[in-house]
């Protein structure tokens, strides 16, 4: 009993002095209230814009971040990515106008702004963001590597390309689809004829796709894999010849060596051409996916290619600048528009337009028949081969673009042009 009474006094005793203690200042003191960050902007420049139909979710998706975040103003200056688009990138670089928050390509266009120290690599991020492009997957990621064994840019989407055919004017005109190269000239002959474009394409910003295949449809992914620095395969000669063939056989739109890549692919997707070499990220723009097909581009007459053989990878990626790295007040901003546009959630999205996702994000709900055609062609290509572009200089790639249409036209020979590429990829 007195033991209790002892411990009782002692709790009274204890109670007491804990009230006389906090009597003279009255309450504890509350939890002092949040300071709201300051505000800060964001320059971006990126590729969902302009007619990319990835556009519409790209804003979507920017929209909840900036709602999420109110203080983070991005400034949005993303547009359609032809070569004059790049010109514009590499000139606000070399301009000392870098935008804080870039997406752009791997390979030679990044070298340039690594070389010179405008972009930052992940693994300096990661030392103060330790899951920064953690969701990505390693096959994704080991596109992204650079030739300092870095990697720098944060994919989304992967891509692959084949020849895009309007199924149903093929079934009008009573012709088979182009699976082999005889039945791809006597579709180009037939619709030539009838009045109908036979491939869509467009010589003055954007011939990129039809030089890949070509060159591989000729060389195979052997020789389309080689970077010509002494000399070039005898494959890639033959294979861009096809240019002036194809043009003397009325393959192309009259106007070509004039018109946009935006105008030359309305021309498939409205059904005024039955053919066009493109890529997954058109998808979305396919206005009438039940009758549209996507095959693997054929093998020449004499050509190495497998059937299957694709063009395909990943080449694009979400890179932060020097610039906003180097400044406190937006470093942290920028990663976080960086993982916010690229989270499982937005790859998500990317998906539904098409592609290759950059992470395990599961089945994609809502794809249509061309996308699944397009996947599945992947799944069973033997040989997957990334773009040209990846490894010639820039100088060099500038240069074979902008000579497609002389070279179409006869002005100059598939050598001369191919001489000039090996000097300038020195």
């Amino acid at each position: 009993m007195k033991r209790i009474l002892a411990i009782a006094l002692a709790l009274a005793v204890s109670a007491g002095i804990l009230v006389s203690c906090e009597s003279p200042v009255g309450p504890a003191e509350s939890t002092p209230p949040v300071v709201a960050p300051e505000p800060v902007e964001i320059r971006f420049i990126g590729q969902f814009g302009g007619t990319d139909p990835t556009t519409p979710i790209f804003d979507e998706i920017l929209k909840k971040f900036t709602d999420t975040y109110p203080y983070i103003t991005v400034v949005n200056e993303s547009n359609t990515a032809d070569e004059s688009w790049k010109a514009r990138v590499t000139t606000d670089f070399s301009s000392g106008n870098d935008p804080d928050v870039v997406q752009y390509f791997n390979g030679p266009d990044a070298r340039i702004l690594i070389e010179n120290n405008k972009v930052v690599a992940i693994e300096e991020i990661k030392k103060i963001y330790p899951d920064y492009a953690g969701n990505i997957s390693d096959e994704a990621m080991s596109y992204m590597k650079e030739y300092d064994g870095k990697h720098y840019g944060v994919p989304v989407r992967g891509f692959y390309e084949g020849l895009f055919c309007n199924r149903d004017l093929f079934e009008k005109y009573g012709l088979d689809l182009p699976t082999d190269w005889e039945k791809l000239e006597t579709a180009i002959t037939r619709f030539a004829e009838e009045g109908v474009v036979p491939i869509a394409a467009s010589f003055s910003d954007v011939p990129h796709y039809l030089i890949e295949h070509f060159i591989l449809a000729e060389g195979g992914i052997e020789d389309h894999s080689i970077n010509p620095k002494v000399t070039y395969p005898e494959s890639w000669a033959k294979g861009i010849s096809y240019f002036k063939k194809f043009k003397d056989m009325g393959a192309f739109p009259v106007d070509v060596n004039a018109t946009k890549n935006d105008i030359a692919a309305n021309l498939f997707y409205n059904k005024q051409a039955a053919m066009i070499v493109e890529g997954s990220w058109s998808i979305g723009s396919i206005k009438y996916p039940d009758t549209t097909v996507i095959l693997p581009f054929p093998p020449t007459p004499e050509g190495k290619k497998d059937p299957t053989d694709i063009i395909g990878g990943f080449t694009v990626g979400f890179y932060i600048s020097t610039k906003a790295w180097n400044n406190p007040a937006k470093r942290d901003a920028a990663v976080l528009l960086v993982k916010a546009l690229t989270s499982n959630e937005s790859i998500a999205a990317y998906a539904k337009v098409g592609g290759i996702p950059a992470a395990d994000i599961g089945p994609v709900a809502g794809h249509n028949r061309v996308m699944i055609m397009g996947l599945d062609m992947s799944k069973i290509a033997k040989g997957l081969a990334m773009p040209i572009d990846s490894r010639l200089s820039k100088e060099a790639w500038t240069y074979f673009v902008s000579q497609i249409g002389s070279l179409a036209d006869g002005q100059i020979t598939p050598e001369a042009l191919l001489n000039e590429v090996v000097k300038k990829n020195k």
